[in-house]
């Protein structure tokens, strides 16, 4: 067979769809777009947590050598929890109220607030946990707000070796 003799063979090819060369432009910048969205909200929710968390109008820390002196606990708490005077660490005082820590037990850290010689708040929590003592205390006995306004909700948080004191939220909102 020569050559003029041969078969005719055609070749049949279907044309793409004209939107799949489009997609495939268009979706990795699809996919960008989305992550830099996604970004863009995790760091926008991240910064308005942050600026809505309260903050300590005072961090006290362990004293290494208290005033000594009977620590007055009441009867009932150093029998039930089995203290002495020596399992108490101080840290200091936020105007009146003097604040102090247990070493012991071991399974538990417990904070105790102290005002006018007398017992306010005696918690204990976990070690893994945060201990929080809420006092509501007359004004005149503890420092102003940074606001220079009264106040006489405080919360002292024991966390390792400090004690955050936090003030209520004040009226416009927000925290001192």
């Amino acid at each position: 067979m020569d050559e003029s003799q041969q078969p005719t063979v055609t070749l049949e090819s279907t044309p793409r769809e004209p939107t799949t060369g489009r997609v495939r432009r268009i979706l990795p910048w699809a996919i960008a777009a989305v992550a830099v969205l996604v970004a863009a909200f995790t760091v926008g929710v991240l910064v308005v947590n942050e600026s809505n968390e309260p903050r300590p109008v005072a961090q006290l820390a362990a004293q290494t050598n208290p005033t000594p002196g009977i620590i007055p606990v009441d009867s009932e708490t150093v029998l039930e929890w089995d203290l002495g005077n020596a399992d108490f660490v101080s840290y200091g005082s936020y105007g009146e109220a003097e604040i102090w820590s247990t070493t012991t037990p071991q399974e538990r850290q417990c904070l105790t607030v102290i005002v006018e010689g007398d017992t306010w708040m005696f918690r204990c929590t976990a070690p893994s946990v945060d201990t929080v003592a809420d006092i509501d205390i007359d004004s005149d006995m503890v420092p102003p707000a940074p606001s220079g306004e009264p106040t006489s909700n405080i919360r002292f948080v024991l966390h390792e070796d400090a004690v955050d004191v936090y003030l209520a939220p004040n009226p416009a909102g927000g925290f001192y």
